[in-house]
């Protein structure tokens, strides 16, 4: 959609002055953040899955709740599988039976769908 505003021309003047002759007025509404660059750029270079599990770990607490937080982590993300590292046998049990469905569905309803399909539960290599 072709945006109704029009510059002045004496602003567009003094930009053709200040920039060359070849300056083109982009309207506000075709303006791109470098924000919107950032995941297209990672996905090319293969570090989707760095940023997507970086975005997990900013708000895992909050989904996971304080508890479970505490003895489980995001560990890897790989093409919608979230791998969850746990520090202990007993936690392991517990976040499969009661834990993973209900954080599946905080996950999807935050990240979407296609980022977090499946969760799979691991002991944690790190201890």
């Amino acid at each position: 959609m072709a945006s109704k505003f029009k510059p002045d021309p004496g602003w567009l003047r003094l930009q053709r002055e200040r920039y060359g002759p070849n300056y083109r007025y982009i309207p506000p509404d075709n303006v791109r953040t470098a924000g919107d660059f950032i995941p297209g750029i990672m996905k090319s270079m293969g570090m989707e899955a760095e940023t997507r599990l970086s975005e997990i770990s900013a708000v895992w607490e909050e989904l996971a709740g304080k508890g479970n937080a505490a003895h489980a982590r995001p560990g890897r993300w790989e093409k919608g599988l979230l791998v969850v590292y746990v520090d202990h046998h007993v936690w392991l049990n517990e976040m499969k039976r009661v834990v993973s469905v209900p954080l599946l569905q905080k996950l999807q309803a935050r990240f979407g769908k296609t980022a977090v399909r499946q969760l799979r539960f691991e002991m944690d290599p790190d201890l």
